[in-house]
């Protein structure tokens, strides 16, 4: 009888111990609650114990990565990225994720391969079109890099910054009249956006219009811009 109850005790401890473990999954999801607080001490603490638990954790290794890419460490953050992928070859986050780390390096080629395949995964997410963009753009390939930005905008047309890069681009191609209603489109989306300002203005004065270029830079002066004010000064007296 004594056997029968000291088994039955010891049956309840293992199962009350077995219920007090934290899964890997529960590890994550602290992580992700760290994470979203900007704790990545916390989040990173979390990580490590979920991948003890589950070292091939995809979801793990990718906000691992994310993290490192945040914190400027891209050659660990595209590491990790790699793991992810080698185990989840259809993971947006990753691909995504790497091309971004690519690009802060450099590597815009191998950047666009990984936003393509972002894409490809996920072709409504507008970020992507505008990363890729930025990467064609920095490879003076200006037309394919517009016609992302025309994509990111279709997706978005309140996305003040595609607007501002495709005048951008737009600019540099030498399509001023282009580049000038992108910027205003800025403007309208943004009026605390002041590189839109000067960007608009010194495509005006470029194209010969000192007047209004010069009445653009005056309003950026008042809200602030101290290039503007100093354009003013140069441009304008």
């Amino acid at each position: 009888m004594k056997k029968v109850v000291l088994f039955f005790i010891l049956s309840v401890v293992t199962i009350g111990f077995s219920f007090s473990q934290i899964s890997a999954s529960e590890y994550y999801s602290s992580a992700l609650i760290n994470d979203s607080l900007k704790d990545d001490v916390a989040a990173m603490h979390d990580i490590d114990n979920a991948l003890r638990l589950k070292p091939d954790f995809d979801s793990a290794l990718c906000l691992l990565a994310t993290i490192n890419l945040r914190s400027d460490n891209y050659k660990d953050a595209i590491k990790l990225y790699d793991k992810v992928i080698k185990l989840n070859d259809a993971y947006f986050d990753a691909f995504y994720g790497r091309g971004s780390a690519k690009a802060q390096i450099k590597d815009y080629p191998g950047a666009i391969k990984d936003y393509n395949k972002a894409i490809v995964l996920n072709f409504k997410h507008t970020r992507s079109y505008y990363n890729r963009a930025l990467a064609k753009g920095f490879l003076e390939d200006y037309s394919s890099a517009i016609d992302d930005l025309d994509k990111a905008i279709v997706l978005d047309n309140t996305y003040a910054s595609a607007y501002y890069s495709r005048g951008y681009w737009k600019d540099i191609s030498g399509d001023f009249k282009g580049a000038i209603a992108d910027y205003k489109r800025v403007i309208v989306l943004d009026p605390t956006y002041k590189e839109a300002y000067i960007s608009m203005a010194t495509a005006m004065y470029e194209h010969g219009d000192k007047i209004e270029a010069c009445d653009v830079l005056r309003l950026a002066a008042f809200k602030g811009s101290i290039m503007a004010d100093e354009l003013v000064d140069k441009l304008c007296n």
